[in-house]
């Protein structure tokens, strides 16, 4: 059961989280809104009906709606001293109106979190897809703690998404795979991204003893694609895949 939202700021008379979100939807379908921010269609239903969108979720919406996350989340810019006034705590006066702040200028975000670049382009786990050369269409933000962890750096990250199902039950359709595109010398057995002529696809590589390599798919349905040692020359290991997220 999912959980539901109790709108702190609902007695105040400035709506709810979901009557929010809606109205940043406006006349575009569901399915668009979906697409422009990466949250799967479910997810935003949920919301609409009154679960609590978790914070990366109200990220990628403020982000790409160019809204502030106080705003999205409560209702209001400038949000403590806003809400504390309302409640009557503090008398905050203020000459000229505070301007609304990104989420980017929220206090020490920059400092636990960074920001990747999200590309529409989507990684062909089929039949392939266009190569990848696109400008960034949305920023995700990834805490700085995790990145380092995974031994990675922001600035050689990015993330594509998937279509198609010869990776399945590893990786599914619309899923958004993380890379690591400082990562391209092929480990045998791991997922990278790789661009052969026109082509993106996420596989498996594998090492041939004659120096060739092989394109493997989990899904047994879809067959090997093999690479040879001469035409290695137009195959470009676009990054190491290290993160899979997907829609529950």
């Amino acid at each position: 059961m999912s959980k539901r939202i109790e709108d702190p700021i609902l007695k105040l008379q400035i709506g709810s989280v979901s009557e929010r979100i809606e109205s940043l939807v406006g006349d575009e379908s569901l399915r668009q809104f979906a697409l422009k921010t990466d949250v799967s269609e479910g997810a935003l239903r949920k919301i609409l009906k009154g679960s609590i969108p978790n914070i990366e979720t109200a990220a990628k919406i403020a982000i790409t709606c160019n809204v502030s996350l106080d705003w999205l989340i409560i209702g209001m810019d400038n949000a403590i001293a806003e809400f504390n006034n309302l409640q009557g705590q503090v008398n905050y006066t203020c000459e000229e109106p505070l301007p609304p702040y990104s989420i980017q200028s929220l206090p020490n975000f920059n400092e636990e979190f960074c920001l990747v670049p999200g590309y529409h382009i989507q990684v062909s786990a089929g039949s392939g897809c266009n190569a990848f050369d696109e400008e960034p269409k949305r920023w995700l933000a990834f805490r700085r703690k995790y990145l380092k962890y995974k031994g990675l750096t922001p600035d050689r990250c990015a993330v594509v998404f998937v279509k198609g199902d010869s990776m399945a039950d590893t990786i599914t359709d619309n899923d958004s795979l993380l890379i690591d595109t400082q990562s391209r010398n092929p480990i045998d057995g791991h997922i990278y991204v790789v661009r052969l002529g026109d082509e993106l696809y996420a596989k498996r590589i594998q090492k041939s003893f004659d120096g060739s390599l092989v394109l493997i798919s989990d899904n047994k349905e879809y067959g090997p694609i093999a690479v040879p040692k001469e035409q290695l020359g137009e195959l470009c290991i676009v990054g190491k895949v290290v993160q899979r997220a997907t829609d529950l």
